[in-house]
């Protein structure tokens, strides 16, 4: 056996074990479908250094942020198969949402519920607590600080900046209500914004987020993989490029 067969057979493996053994149709071009086993499944999903479910956060909030919805459904019935529960899934597209657009969180949210009516599986529910707007600015501000310490204060979030307006409603919608949501927490809401970022190549989030991320307890292997698990799926110039910036900044 070849050293590319071997790897094809590692990611066909790591393909069954995400629930997606079966190809449908045929090829669409000579050899892509090996080539997807070699390089997604076997080289980038096979990688060490992340754990299974975190690979499928990136993966989905870089498909989201792009609007992939078609491969956007197979990982939902992947993310499922591998065990994670459903408000889970639907967390990482309104987090998303925040940095990509409401109609994004619509129209992934949309492809989640017809996985799971597919699969017979029942839409979750949740009950909510509901903050008045005093409580979601203390929050807010509250889980800034948490996750950005003594940089919360700078750059676009500074009082006196073109968009301070603007960002009182991110302070309490964005920090105070989407990032003290029930379902999921901040380790892995961070690794959807490193994703997302990545994805959507924003290199000043990139710069803010990527040192915030060890304060959610991501270590600097863990923050290059979850940038690494985009490339298949949103590019890998934009991965290249946010790795380049991570380097920069933990360095």
């Amino acid at each position: 056996m070849t050293a590319r067969e071997d790897l094809r057979r590692t990611g066909a493996e790591m393909r069954h074990r995400l629930g997606l053994a079966e190809r449908t149709g045929p090829d669409l071009s000579p050899g892509l479908a090996n080539l997807t086993d070699e390089m997604v499944f076997g080289r980038v999903w096979s990688r060490p250094g992340l754990a299974l479910e975190e690979r499928m956060l990136a993966t989905l909030s870089a498909l989201t942020s792009k609007q992939y919805l078609n491969q956007l459904a197979d990982l939902v019935g992947a993310a499922l198969h591998i065990g994670m529960d459903a408000r889970l899934i639907q967390e990482v597209m309104l987090h998303c949402a925040m940095y990509a657009g409401i109609p994004t969180a619509v129209n992934a949210l949309e492809v989640v519920r017809a996985v799971l009516d597919e699969k017979g599986l029942p839409r979750p529910e949740t009950v909510l607590n509901e903050a008045d707007l005093d409580e979601l600015e203390a929050m807010g501000r509250q889980t800034m600080q948490a996750l950005h310490a003594e940089r919360s204060e700078g750059g676009y979030a500074a009082p006196d900046s073109a968009a301070s307006g603007l960002y009182g409603t991110a302070i309490d919608y964005l920090y105070g209500e989407v990032w003290n949501r029930p379902g999921i927490n901040r380790r892995q809401r961070m690794i959807c914004s490193i994703a997302a970022f990545t994805a959507m190549q924003l290199e000043s989030q990139q710069r803010k987020f990527f040192r915030s991320a060890q304060n959610v307890d991501l270590s600097r292997t863990e923050i290059f993989e979850v940038i690494a698990q985009t490339g298949p799926y949103s590019g890998f110039p934009q991965a290249f490029n946010a790795l380049a910036v991570a380097e920069d900044v933990l360095s």
